[in-house]
């Protein structure tokens, strides 16, 4: 399934989380996965709203009975309880606290919020979730959870591993940033309690539900840009807000009038991480759609997420145009279960992702060479995994062009008709193929450049580990320093390395037991990968055959 976040008003954590549920995932559900998480006191519910007189959930999380806006409450009433027995620049031990320190922590919450988060905040209420978003120093009440704290929550859940390593990307991510701006490191960073559970459990539910929906593919619309100023820790600032505004370098923004902040940094986060691209919806068969509701009400649009959840284009889009069934020569390509089934049974081969695809091909000698590139940019739109081009010489010492694409069953109809409508060629041929791949996931990593994503394969039984800097975001760092992309790739193969062995520390450290100091794993990256030796200090370079367009896509 592939789903699409439609962000015309923006995103939040609770936006999402509510238009998920309201895509059909069972609420009772969701609440039972996410008690396996060691916290209590939690409530979560989703009400039924109308915007600009359209349905849409509204998603509210207190803890032990309290909410967002109590705890606000409580702490104005705090600070102006402190507010006339201090001058403003005395240092006076309060808390725990200087006088200074505590004034931070209460403005951390002074936030002025027009958009919407969990509870009786706006949309903009997420900077109090991660302090501002994540407190570098946790308020006596709030009793601060730390980014290892985190991940030991997570990791103490009977949530499925993909869940856990979706959420913990998400919340690392927004770690890395924030500690890019205070000049910290992420595991230093704090999440307060209140916010702290919010976040977690927009997050992590979020990560739930589309793991529920057995969505595999995401994309996302372009981002509004909003304008306008926020009061938080750090006193007045820009919206976005730095953090947001980092955590979305490389996302598309469309500007817009509205005052006030529309993408959260918890949004944010979960559409850097979890989306794979940005743009219009892409070619599908919609099966569900849903709306999540934010709180503040815009002047020229609803402040609603809506997402959309369907099948690629393929076969089923094919047929609803038609009217007709597809043959069985054309859809029921006989699946190579046998040698799959023998081959993933082999004790050399276990742990490898095994699929059956279809190469689509045909020979041109007639057409215009300008042409391929509009053309592979058509095919992968139409649902490819991959496309290339070789040259051929063909009878009487024609020179020609092979040109192949790589789809899943699922899309094939939409890559033959592409073929046939965009090229000069009178047919085309198809073979099943059997792929063997390795794991693969994508992370972002933080460079002296800014944030690279990379791409990782995972194969334990191989001693394998692999990684590879995403090309796009390696040219758009290089061109915005100024730098070669040589320096952006190495920095970016550096962070990598780090980030495998925090990785490997703070969530594997069973995965390690029959490995010594000078083993190492590997991956296989889509298009080319990087081989991690431990023994040599950095990590070296290697090719890769087969390349998947270059999106960090789960295949």
């Amino acid at each position: 399934m592939i789903a699409y976040f439609d962000c015309f008003s923006g995103i939040a954590g609770d936006m999402l989380l509510g238009a998920l549920l309201d895509c059909g995932v069972p609420l009772d559900k969701l609440r039972e996965e996410l008690k396996s998480l060691p916290v209590e006191g939690w409530e979560l519910e989703a009400t039924p709203v109308l915007k600009s007189g359209i349905h849409a959930l509204k998603v509210h999380i207190t803890l032990h009975g309290r909410s967002d806006a109590d705890e606000l409450a409580q702490i104005e009433a705090h600070r102006h309880a402190h507010a006339h027995t201090h001058e403003p620049h005395h240092e006076h031990a309060h808390h725990g606290h200087s006088h200074e320190e505590t004034h931070r922590h209460q403005h951390a919450h002074e936030h002025e919020h027009e958009h919407e988060h969990h509870h009786a905040h706006e949309h903009e209420h997420e900077h109090t979730h991660v302090q501002e978003h994540m407190h570098e120093h946790a308020h006596p009440h709030e009793h601060g959870r730390s980014m290892a704290e985190i991940r030991e929550l997570i990791q103490q859940s009977t949530l499925s591993d993909r869940v856990k390593q979706m959420s913990l990307d998400v919340f690392w991510r927004i770690a890395q940033v924030e500690a890019k701006m205070h000049h910290t490191t992420p595991e230093e960073i704090h999440f307060h309690e209140i916010g702290g559970l919010d976040s977690m459990l927009d997050i992590i539910g979020a990560c739930w539900c589309l793991d529920y929906l057995e969505v595999e593919e995401i994309h996302c619309s372009p981002l509004p840009h909003s304008t306008g100023f926020v009061n938080c820790a750090h006193g007045r600032m820009p919206v976005p807000a730095p953090a947001t505004q980092e955590l979305l370098v490389g996302v598309p923004m469309i500007p817009t009038d509205i005052r006030g902040e529309m993408v959260t940094p918890t949004g944010a986060g979960l559409v850097a991480v979890l989306a794979q691209k940005f743009g219009p919806m892409p070619a599908m068969t919609p099966r569900h759609s849903g709306f999540g509701a934010g709180t503040k009400d815009w002047p020229d649009r609803p402040n609603m997420l809506r997402v959309v959840i369907g099948e690629k284009a393929g076969a089923s889009l094919t047929q609803a145009s038609s009217g007709s069934a597809p043959t069985a020569a054309h859809h029921d390509l006989p699946v190579q279960s046998t040698l799959a089934a023998e081959l993933g049974q082999s004790a050399q081969l276990a742990g490898l992702e095994w699929r059956a695809l279809a190469v689509v091909e045909c020979n041109i000698d007639d057409m215009n060479p300008e042409f391929f590139s509009l053309v592979m940019e058509r095919l992968f739109e139409s649902g490819a995994l991959d496309v290339w081009v070789q040259p051929l010489q063909m009878k009487k010492n024609r020179p020609a062009w092979l040109l192949s694409a790589l789809a899943d069953k699922s899309a094939l109809d939409g890559v033959i008709a592409t073929i046939l409508r965009e090229t000069s060629t009178l047919g085309v041929r198809v073979q099943q193929v059997l792929r063997a791949a390795l794991p693969r996931d994508s992370q972002s990593v933080e460079t002296p450049f800014g944030a690279v994503r990379v791409k990782f394969a995972r194969w334990k039984q191989g001693s394998v580990l692999r990684a590879a800097p995403e090309w796009a975001d390696v040219e758009q760092r290089a061109r915005q320093h100024n730098v070669p992309a040589r320096e952006v790739y190495q920095a970016a193969i550096a962070a990598a390395h780090g980030y495998h062995t925090h990785d490997s520390h703070a969530h594997d450290s069973h995965a390690h037991d029959s490995h010594d100091a000078h083993s190492h794993e590997s991956h296989e990256s889509d298009s080319h990968g990087v081989h991690e030796t431990q023994a040599r200090g950095h990590v070296e370079h290697h090719e890769h055959h087969e390349h998947e367009h270059g999106h960090p896509h789960r295949h």
